[in-house]
């Protein structure tokens, strides 16, 4: 069974380091109590051995311009054409830079980058801001996609949670029907509140890279037929440690293929909404006409 990871991290410390100082995250955190022991997961290599033990065939490495988990399209970029058959590059800008729209398209169209994340609490703004518009109207001009980091985020006081508010997301889907959009983490701690926008709008999805024990609990056959079996995609945000375990992309493949779920569905989560976020899919289904409604219900009276 193909699979790709839609949710993947390789973050360039000394360029981080060098944007934003000594800087120290904040102590307290669960996750991020054992965080040196992640650092040797930002080795390709090791990226690459845990796809092969997952039988992952290809991964999705998000470029990050925030202070804080920083890389670069560039380095992005350097990455995927080393590994062309198992990575794929998505962009990412600082969304107030007076350049954002030329960096944007430069990326996708120079450096083949196949679509744009942001992490609103990281890069410090409203995905609803009017200011930041232009940006999905240059993304619905290049045909990709927008990621949004959505739900709690384990970097304390260095951010806001009100920023990575789903709900915020559903006014983008209102103003741009057509933009492709994918929300992360199953919501993190804001489950519901994404699982509604995802229902509510034809044009976002869901990723898979939640903890593992919140995998089983929230992805129920009750829950996939409402929000769509075509709209939830397999992620796994490597290299983040969860549950005080080291991040192993594996034990998360196997979560999926236990989940009791018809394998038809298994499949489009490993693989083939991802393609459908990544490239869009032709809309087969007609929008229901009111006054069509309207003439069979007075013609059965």
């Amino acid at each position: 069974m193909k699979i790709i990871n839609a949710h993947v991290h390789m973050i360039e410390l000394a360029q981080m380091v060098e944007k934003m100082g000594d800087f120290e995250i904040p102590s307290g955190i669960s996750v991020l109590k054992d965080i040196e022991a992640t650092l040797p997961l930002l080795d390709i290599q090791t990226l690459l051995a845990q796809m092969d033990r997952g039988g992952v065939s290809k991964s999705l490495i998000y470029a990050v311009d925030a202070p804080i988990v920083y890389a670069s399209n560039e380095y992005v970029h350097s990455l995927c054409s080393r590994y062309p058959d198992r990575l794929m590059g998505i962009a990412s800008v600082d969304p107030f830079a007076e350049n954002a729209l030329e960096v944007i398209e430069h990326a996708v169209k120079n450096l083949g980058l196949k679509g744009l994340k942001f992490h609103p609490p990281l890069q410090n703004f409203f995905v609803n801001d009017e200011k930041v518009f232009p940006i999905y109207e240059k993304a619905l001009e290049l045909n990709i996609p927008v990621i949004f980091h959505v739900g709690t985020t384990p970097f304390g006081s260095l951010c806001r949670l009100s920023q990575a508010n789903p709900l915020l997301v559903d006014d983008i889907a209102f103003e741009f029907p057509d933009l492709r959009i994918m929300l992360t983490h199953l919501g993190t701690l804001w489950h519901n509140e994404s699982f509604m926008v995802v229902e509510k709008n034809p044009n976002v999805f869901i990723d898979t890279a939640a903890y593992l024990y919140e995998i089983p609990q929230l992805l129920t056959m009750d829950l996939i037929r409402r929000i769509g079996e075509d709209k939830i995609i397999f992620g796994t945000d490597y290299p983040m440690p969860y549950s005080d375990q080291v991040h192993q992309m594996v034990d998360f493949v196997r979560c999926i293929k236990k989940l009791k779920i018809p394998k038809k569905i298994r499949k489009k989560i490993f693989s083939k909404n991802i393609e459908k976020l990544l490239y869009g899919a032709p809309n087969t289904v007609s929008p229901i006409s009111v006054s069509n409604m309207l003439d069979k219900t007075v013609g059965n009276l």
